[in-house]
């Protein structure tokens, strides 16, 4: 099988939208996604599902959907800066839980430290591709009345204890940009569980003259929905591309101390949309500079450190902070991770992870 492969079945369906003259998912003709919703759901066993128009926006929703207003506090982790933007799209304020230093997940032990009464949702970033302690999380959002919304951006297909990501708390975001292991050019989907929080969802993503409330006509178009449809079909096979080439990296740096790759959980499977590994190779006499020296030498451009510094670094973000959160791990964890896109075709994996395996070999 190849990765992301377009054909004549995505051809007829885009083709089927167009001799309709339906392109627009507003109004009675719309066709295309209600079934992509419909379809997706029973895919994933999700009570409810509203598809969107880019996951970014789901985030938007799904804290809009929590029920949180200007000025109430969304839990958020630091690795990624898309769960504080969707915060901080709705007037909310980003506080930071910091994360296991071995799944880069949200720390659910820590979420006592940083809830308040101004608390009323926590995004998970189910990064990478593995699922974060989800039983822990919902226990403690249960307690407190908290909305759980999962970005499972990196994770279509990964499970907690035999569930889907997205059908484990109140709100589940999936992505479908480009790059992602189901790709649609862009697109995303929301996953719900109550009604009450689908109506939210809907009412912000269309609406006609006067919206009922504040609203950003965040739909999907019919013609990104139909291609939805048939990329579906395929999305399975194209993760377990990604969890094959993962496997390659994993076996390359086996009994490697100094480059750790992402930890497993029992009862979690992991999709790896992406490979990450931590370099501590400081701690053993190898610098950075030499390690990433190593890679270019063999046309591995891999870099070294993401987004350079925890979420709340950046400006975007720092600006509608009051004080620098204390998160020590991400604070260790981003100057030292390394990040490789399982995507493509395995051929080229092969090669990289041997490769990586004479890197580590050479020192």
């Amino acid at each position: 099988m190849k990765w992301h492969y377009f054909d004549d079945e995505d051809l007829q369906a885009v083709k089927r939208v167009l001799d309709s003259g339906q392109l627009c998912s507003f109004g009675s003709g719309a066709t295309e996604v209600p079934a992509f919703e419909e379809e997706f759901k029973a895919e994933f066993g999700a009570p409810l599902a509203v598809a969107i128009v880019n996951a970014m926006a789901g985030l938007h929703v799904g804290v809009v959907a929590s029920g949180a207003q200007y000025g109430d506090e969304v839990i958020v982790d630091p690795m990624v800066t898309f769960a504080s933007l969707g915060a901080l799209y709705h007037n909310c304020k980003p506080v930071f839980c910091d994360v296991e230093k071995d799944t880069h997940l949200m720390d659910a032990n820590l979420l006592p430290e940083v809830v308040t009464d101004r608390t009323r949702a926590i995004i998970v970033t189910q990064i990478w591709g593995l699922c974060a302690d989800m039983d822990a999380i919902n226990t403690f959002a249960k307690e407190r009345d908290l909305t759980v919304i999962e970005d499972c951006a990196h994770a279509i297909y990964a499970t907690y204890n035999g569930k889907y990501a997205g059908t484990l708390g109140d709100i589940g975001v999936y992505s479908f940009q480009g790059s992602k292991q189901m790709a649609l050019g862009d697109g995303g989907m929301t996953v719900m569980k109550t009604e009450a929080h689908r109506d939210i969802i809907n009412e912000m993503n269309t609406f006609g003259t006067v919206p009922p409330r504040l609203g950003w006509n965040y739909r999907m178009n019919e013609v990104v929905a139909a291609i939805g449809r048939v990329q579906l079909k395929r999305a399975a096979a194209y993760v377990k591309m990604c969890q094959d080439a993962a496997a390659l990296y994993n076996e390359a740096v086996a009994g490697c101390e100094w480059l750790v790759e992402q930890a497993d959980r029992p009862g979690r499977v992991n999709t790896y949309h992406i490979w990450a590994a931590i370099f501590e190779g400081d701690n053993y006499g190898i610098s950075a500079e030499q390690f990433t020296q190593a890679l270019a030498d063999k046309g591995l451009g891999w870099g070294m450190g993401y987004i350079q510094r925890p979420a709340y670094g950046h400006d975007c973000i720092a600006k509608y902070l009051d004080e620098e959160p204390d998160c020590p791990v991400a604070e260790y964890l981003m100057p030292r991770i390394i990040l490789v896109s399982t995507g493509g075709e395995p051929e080229g994996h092969v090669e990289a992870a041997e490769k990586l395996a004479e890197v580590i070999a050479s020192f």
